[in-house]
C-alpha cells in the first residue's frame, strides 16, 4: 500500500479526486431517480448537483495537467489515473443523467426509451475509445487533439440538457405540447438523442481541435466553466425564483456557444498553428 501511494504525486491526488466527483455525481442521480419515469422538484435539485459535480470534475481535469508538469516527480499513475477517473466522470455520470432525465422509462414508448439506452451506451463507449486514443497519442508534441476532448463532449451533453430542462420555465413554444404536469416530459427531449449521437461521433472522429493550454483558449474555457458553475449553482440551491432560470438558462447558452464554436472554427486554427510552426523552423 505504501509503495503506492508513493508513485502518486500532486496532479494523481487531484485526478483520483475527479474520479470521485463522478462517482459522488451518479450517488445524487441515484437519489434523484426512483424508477426513471417521475421528476418532482427534490429530485431535480439532485440532478443539478450532479452536473455540478461532474463541471468540478472538468475543473480538477483541466488543472491536473499543468499541475503534474511543475511538481509531480513521477508520472507511473497519472495516465492511468486520468483515463478511469474520465471514463467515469465524463462517460457514465452524463449518460446516467440524460438517461434518467429523458428516457421516460415505463411511460414513453419502449421505441424511445431502448433509443434513449442505445445513445448513451454510445456515448460511454466513444469516451472510453477518445481517452484511449488520447493516451495512445499522449507523447505526440503537436498543439492538437484529434476528436472532441471528453470534458468538452461532457459539456455539450450538460449545458444541452440543462437548456432542455429550462426551456418549459423560461420560454413556452406554443406548436409543441407541455407533456404531463408531473415535470417528466420535456418539450424539447428529442434534441438529446440527436446530440449524444453527436457528442460520440465528436470524440471519435478525425477533426483536429488545438489544445488550449493558455492565452485566450484557457481564458474561453474558464469562461465556460465559470457560467456552467453558476447556472448550476442557482438550480442546485433552490436560486430559481423570480428570474433564477432565465439567468441560468442564458448561463448555460455560453457553454453551449463556446463549445460549438470550438468545433466549427477548431480546425482552421489547427492550420494556422502548423502554419507558424513551418514559418518558425
Amino acid at each position: 500500500m505504501k509503495t503506492t501511494f508513493r508513485l502518486m504525486g500532486i496532479a494523481d491526488w487531484i485526478t483520483l479526486s475527479n474520479g470521485l466527483l463522478g462517482t459522488f455525481s451518479i450517488a445524487c442521480l441515484i437519489l434523484a431517480f426512483d424508477d426513471f419515469s417521475v421528476i418532482d422538484g427534490d429530485s431535480q435539485k439532485y440532478i443539478w448537483w450532479a452536473m455540478l459535480l461532474i463541471i468540478a470534475s472538468v475543473f480538477g481535469d483541466l488543472i491536473d495537467g499543468p499541475i503534474a508538469r511543475i511538481y509531480s516527480k513521477r508520472r507511473h499513475l497519472g495516465g492511468y489515473l486520468d483515463l478511469m477517473s474520465d471514463s467515469i466522470s465524463f462517460g457514465v455520470a452524463p449518460s446516467l443523467l440524460v438517461f434518467g432525465l429523458f428516457s421516460r422509462w415505463g411511460d414513453a414508448t419502449p421505441i424511445w426509451t431502448l433509443s434513449m439506452a442505445v445513445v448513451c451506451c454510445w456515448v460511454v463507449m466513444c469516451t472510453m475509445l477518445r481517452l484511449s486514443r488520447f493516451q495512445h497519442e499522449s507523447d505526440s508534441e503537436k498543439p492538437w487533439f484529434h476528436g472532441l476532448a471528453s470534458p468538452g463532449s461532457a459539456i455539450l451533453i450538460l449545458s444541452l440538457s440543462g437548456l432542455v430542462i429550462l426551456q418549459p420555465e423560461v420560454a413556452t413554444i406554443e406548436l409543441i405540447e407541455t407533456g404531463d404536469q408531473n415535470g417528466s416530459n420535456y418539450p424539447l427531449d428529442w434534441l438529446i438523442l440527436p446530440g449524444m449521437i453527436l457528442a460520440g461521433c465528436l470524440m471519435v472522429s478525425d477533426r483536429r481541435l488545438p489544445k488550449f493550454s493558455k492565452g485566450t483558449g484557457m481564458n474561453l474555457s474558464l469562461l465556460l466553466l465559470f457560467s456552467m458553475f453558476v447556472a448550476t449553482l442557482i438550480q442546485s440551491m433552490g436560486w430559481a425564483q423570480e428570474n433564477g432560470s432565465t439567468v441560468s438558462f442564458v448561463l448555460l447558452v455560453i457553454p453551449l456557444a463556446i463549445i460549438t464554436t470550438h468545433i466549427l472554427i477548431g480546425p482552421k486554427i489547427c492550420d494556422s498553428m502548423s502554419t507558424n510552426a513551418d514559418s518558425e523552423s
